[in-house]
């Protein structure tokens, strides 16, 4: 499936979330995002972001070039003006007694929301709940705080990059100066538990925690266990806990990703953990985060680029250690196909 097939031609995309800002990003000004080719202007009414097409009904002028004021978003072009729910309230042409056509209403899509620091949408009306992108409770650690990192857009296909998340074979090969440079390890086979369309994938395991200092520092080995959870839900939303069983702590990572046309996607990071509530080890988290990302960006632009994405799991050659890459498949192409 190509990117332009996933984007327009199936319309069960739109019955889904999908995070389409930052929620700072939506302040006094309209802004314009896209998803899946269509254009959205997102506007802020009294505290509550509403969302509608980016586009006024008299000559199609985007709203998100226009102004919120008194209350309502005004079109630039010839000043009409809309309520929060998308009603036409004033079209100065007509003066004060003039009739307002009952089919001056912006078109709204089916939800607008806002959580865990970002503006969702769904066009139509979601068939999966709102993605929860907040760690279990009950995660011990001092000064939690979740840090996100820069929004990225990417010319790419969605799936792809959520597949390339959901990997981990490929971390030594790509991730070799980063969270790769211990080496091949083994990949014990996931224990996956799928809830309609999503999935739970748990495994525990060793590997060589070459970021603990006290290994640096030669008080704990560096073969170490670790707990792995990732959860899926479709389309293209995945987090990954990580325990450190041996060194003590956790980790908690989200990505998701939001196709915006058939050429390109944007994508939504956060970390999660003890410790980060300090700016300075914060801003330090980010930064490593970002690095690990760029060596997947440069994966993209090297190897992976222009590639489809099938959703048939016997297009492609897999082993046991691509069992979550596989469970992936099949819920995304229950998730487009139903």
């Amino acid at each position: 499936m190509g990117l332009a097939e996933f984007t327009n031609a199936h319309r069960a995309l739109a019955e889904f979330w999908h995070p389409v800002a930052l929620s700072c990003e939506v302040g006094g000004e309209p802004v314009a995002v896209r998803l899946a080719g269509q254009g959205w202007a997102l506007a802020r009414f009294g505290g509550a972001v509403a969302g509608f097409a980016d586009a006024c009904p008299h000559r199609r002028a985007r709203l998100s070039a226009g102004q919120l004021s008194d209350g309502t978003l005004q079109c630039m072009y010839h000043g009409w003006r809309f309520a929060a729910d998308g009603r036409c309230v004033q079209i100065p042409a007509l003066g004060g007694d003039g009739s307002i056509p009952e089919r001056a209403q912006l078109r709204r899509p089916a939800q607008v929301a806002e959580r865990d620091g970002l503006v969702w949408l769904a066009p139509m009306p979601p068939r999966a709940p709102l993605p929860e992108l907040a760690p279990a409770a009950g995660l011990g650690g001092a000064d939690i705080a979740t840090v996100m990192l820069p929004v990225t857009r990417v010319e790419a296909n969605a799936a792809i990059l959520l597949d390339n998340f959901l990997d981990e074979a490929h971390l030594p090969f790509v991730h070799a100066a980063t969270i790769g440079g211990a080496g091949p390890e083994p990949i014990p086979r996931a224990d996956v538990a799928r809830q309609g369309l999503s999935f739970t994938a748990v495994r525990e395991h060793t590997f060589t925690n070459l970021t603990d200092p006290a290994v640096r520092d030669g008080v704990r080995p560096a073969v170490q266990r670790r707990r792995m959870t990732y959860r899926y839900q479709a389309p293209l939303t995945a987090t990954l806990l990580l325990e450190f069983l041996d060194a003590g702590g956790w980790q908690f990572l989200t990505f998701t990703v939001t196709p915006e046309d058939e050429r390109a996607c944007r994508v939504y990071q956060s970390v999660t953990g003890p410790g980060l509530a300090d700016p300075e080890q914060a801003d330090s988290a980010a930064k490593y985060e970002m690095s690990i990302f760029e060596e997947d960006l440069d994966l993209q632009r090297r190897a992976l680029s222009g590639l489809e994405f099938p959703l048939d799991p016997a297009a492609e050659l897999h082993t046991r250690a691509d069992r979550v890459s596989v469970e992936f498949r099949r819920v995304l192409a229950a998730a487009v196909s139903d």
